[in-house]
């Protein structure tokens, strides 16, 4: 039973304690998890469970359900039983693969269509022949596939609104709150969380204060979860990151996103981050920021968090293995482990799940 409580996010009555990290690739022309046209999938998964994560953020696309390609690009020898898979049954593989390793899973509409550089700004696209009914068909069959897995604990309705999304203009067309009410309500099937981004690339969320989500049912409005992406100069520098003074950085930071989202967990809504990270090279500015941004969602009980991203081939911000995909970056390590060194941990044994709590 997923649910929250005075902005903490819960299963079966106590608090749930994430320690996620976004693994992306079934967005992309290969529809499928990237790395397996070298290794295993089982090689990745058991990386993610063995340095402690307890769940996986997983990016898709609306093409990918809607069309149900085969997948491309993957080592046969290595992954026995993989090749000429359909997008959808790659899917069904990882999600019970993660679920043998007790990983929790989110499942974020990245894109409409695959590949590309990013998704477009609004969570329909009409020339492209994805209206908001169709995305609704599209995330509706995906629900009612996944809606009994126990570890499918959350959907992501939208990677990151910006442009002409708005949040509380009463404008049917850009208003991405009131799209997310319809959308949680047309979803309503799904047992699980709803996470909703913010505006402006997923880390805007003043006008929530004013407007929050609400779908008029309160057993769904009790499943909402806001869920800022939120980086440093090595993804888009900012004059704010150039401040020298240690005190003074601190504080205009603090001021800063405070009033984007951390104004939020103040005010007892549920927050997880969905994206944050960076290249975080020792002795540069993003980690400097990197660092303080550990320290103030420990500062704020917001370190439920998915760490961008396992993948090393993410252009501004490498992830958590070098290029090779197998050698760690231990430096990166050490940071997801300090915002979060105890999530709660699930196992599966003789057809029940077993949790042991987080702190």
């Amino acid at each position: 039973e997923w649910t929250t409580d005075d902005g903490r996010i819960m299963v079966n009555g106590q608090p749930l304690v994430l320690k996620g990290v976004n693994y992306f690739g079934f967005e992309t022309e290969t529809y499928a998890p990237h790395g397996i046209w070298d290794h295993n999938l089982n090689d990745m998964l058991d990386f993610i469970k063995d340095n402690n994560f307890n769940a996986i953020r997983v990016p898709f696309s609306m093409e990918m359900v809607r069309d149900n390609p085969v997948i491309m690009n993957v080592h046969c020898h290595n992954n026995p039983n993989l090749c000429g898979t359909s997008a959808l049954r790659m899917l069904d593989i990882f999600i019970d693969r993660a679920a043998e390793r007790g990983l929790l899973i989110v499942l974020d509409n990245h894109r409409t269509q695959s590949g590309g550089y990013i998704s477009p700004p609004l969570w329909y696209n009409n020339s492209a022949g994805y209206p908001e009914d169709e995305v609704i068909r599209l995330w509706k069959q995906l629900v009612m596939k996944y809606k009994n897995h126990w570890n499918v604990f959350a959907i992501d309705l939208k990677n990151e609104p910006r442009d002409a999304a708005t949040w509380g203009r009463s404008n049917r067309n850009t208003d991405w709150n009131q799209a997310a009410e319809r959308m949680i309500n047309a979803l309503h099937e799904f047992p699980g969380f709803f996470f909703v981004g913010g505006i402006e690339w997923g880390g805007r969320f003043e006008n929530a204060a004013q407007y929050p989500i609400e779908t008029g049912r309160a057993h769904l409005n009790e499943r909402v979860v806001y869920s800022p992406h939120c980086y440093g100069p090595d993804v888009y520098d900012r004059s704010e990151f150039h401040v020298e003074n240690t005190h003074e950085y601190a504080k205009n930071l603090d001021r800063i996103y405070t009033a984007k989202y951390g104004f939020l967990a103040e005010k007892g809504y549920p927050v997880v981050i969905g994206e944050w990270g960076g290249k975080a090279k020792p002795g540069t500015r993003d980690a400097k920021w990197n660092n303080w941004f550990v320290d103030w969602i420990r500062d704020k009980c917001m370190t439920n968090n998915f760490y961008w991203a396992l993948n090393p081939n993410s252009g501004h911000t490498g992830g958590l293995l070098e290029d090779d995909w197998k050698t760690p970056i231990q430096h990166k390590l050490d940071l997801v482990n300090r915002a979060q060194p105890n999530p709660t941990k699930f196992k599966k044994h003789n057809e029940k799940i077993c949790i042991t709590k987080g702190t």
